[in-house]
């Protein structure tokens, strides 16, 4: 089928151009000529979307890419109510809110899921653990619904008892456009603000979401990866936990370093490795931290590895390598385990014992094969949850989530 991730759409497109071009010079009608070449420019640069979307697996099928163009299938999330009494477990809501900031000055649109337990009348009383979940750059919070299938993983991950109930906030991380910002604050930008304080402060004043920062953790791929690596250490008491999906580590790798205005003393101070190298045992709580990383990139997987080393003289960090580059196909492997491993860290005890799950903690190091990305399967990432995280080694064990620091819980 000549789907978007089709080798013959790009060698189709790369002939049309080649065709095209081949006209502006045989041609002698001047506008036809110059119809010809401006078709060929604007084929050409189609290609090169195309043969980056066969190299990556963005898009494996049109109703994707139309979904993405078009609002990524989920409207506005509205009021959810809590009369349900059905024992069923339906699936979660997802949908689009504005998620406007006091402090930053930035109103940007976003994505909440809701557990199904979210709106039955039993757990109407429940504040629930939240995770604010960050894309990549250039992307969208849509790209967790059409490329990543973060609802049916959810879902399914709750239907299977695998974890509980989490309220997940997907916000914008950058502004129009090329206004690419990467959760920094530089000159000019406040995105860190934003994504730090404002977004928790509209969602605790519009959801049922627990007070307690300890019960709230970020995770993301790509640059969103390095978004939650770099607030969880920027904001140590702010959050109770990090998974960060084949982030970079350096601000000055990635477009953080632009939004910083290549300045030193503000990229070093927004570094994760920097940061976890200068962390010294028993100076305070630090938020748990989760890696996973692909061997497709050496860079960026020496990064990792050297991050997670700084960061196991403070605690021990689960570090998940795949056998894989920055793609779809890895982010979506690595998320069921990433949100396995956040929902017990984040989880109090009472949610514990109401919600009970049936993984175990996986080992610290662990390796997940994938295929090559350049032979992707029929879906950028698979629409139900692999194999949680099967070992190709033995390694220490991991024991229980870590110890909380003392702090009076507020009442539920």
């Amino acid at each position: 089928m000549l789907g978007p991730d089709s080798r013959l759409l790009t060698v189709l497109l790369i002939v049309v151009s080649a065709s095209l071009l081949i006209a502006v010079v045989r041609l002698r009608l001047l506008p036809v000529r110059i119809a010809c070449g401006a078709l060929s420019i604007m084929v050409a640069m189609t290609g090169g979307v195309a043969a980056v979307n066969y190299y990556y697996g963005y898009y494996t099928s049109w109703g994707q890419l139309w979904a993405d163009f078009h609002g990524g299938g989920a409207g506005d999330l509205g009021v959810i109510s809590t009369t349900s009494t059905s024992t069923a477990l339906g699936p979660g809501r997802i949908g689009w809110v504005t998620l406007p900031g006091k402090l930053s000055g930035y109103s940007r649109r976003g994505l909440v899921y809701l557990p199904p337990q979210y709106g039955q009348a039993k757990y109407a009383h429940l504040q629930f653990p939240v995770v604010e979940l960050f894309h990549g750059t250039p992307g969208s919070p849509r790209a967790w619904l059409t490329v990543l299938h973060l609802q049916q993983i959810a879902d399914t991950l709750l239907a299977r008892h695998l974890i509980g109930p989490m309220v997940l906030v997907m916000p914008a991380i950058n502004g129009s456009g090329r206004d690419f910002q990467d959760c920094v604050n530089g000159p000019g930008v406040s995105d860190e603000t934003y994504l730090a304080k404002d977004v928790r402060a509209d969602v605790l004043d519009r959801y049922r979401v627990s007070h307690d920062p300890y019960e709230w953790g970020v995770a993301g791929y790509s640059s969103g990866g390095y978004c939650a690596a770099n607030l969880a250490l920027r904001h140590p008491s702010s959050f109770g936990a990090a998974a960060v999906l084949n982030g970079y580590f350096l601000a000055a790798d990635g477009p953080a370093a632009t939004a910083l205005k290549h300045s030193k003393p503000l990229e070093a101070a927004n570094s994760p490795l920097y940061l976890a190298q200068r962390l010294q045992p028993g100076a305070g709580p630090v938020p748990a931290l989760w890696v996973a990383a692909g061997t497709g990139d050496a860079s960026d997987y020496r990064a990792a590895t050297a991050f997670a080393a700084a960061m196991d003289r403070i605690e021990q960090v689960p570090f998940i390598k795949f056998t894989a580059g920055d793609s779809p196909i890895a982010w979506s492997a690595a998320l069921p385990g990433a949100l396995a491993w956040l929902w017990q860290q984040l989880a109090p005890p009472d949610l514990r014992v109401l919600f009970p799950v049936r993984t175990s903690a996986p080992n610290l190091t662990v390796t997940l094969h994938l295929p090559p990305v350049k032979r992707h399967p029929p879906h950028a990432g698979p629409r139900h949850p692999p194999a949680l995280l099967s070992s190709s080694r033995s390694a220490r064990p991991a024991g229980p989530p870590r110890p909380r620091p003392h702090r009076p819980r507020p009442h539920r």
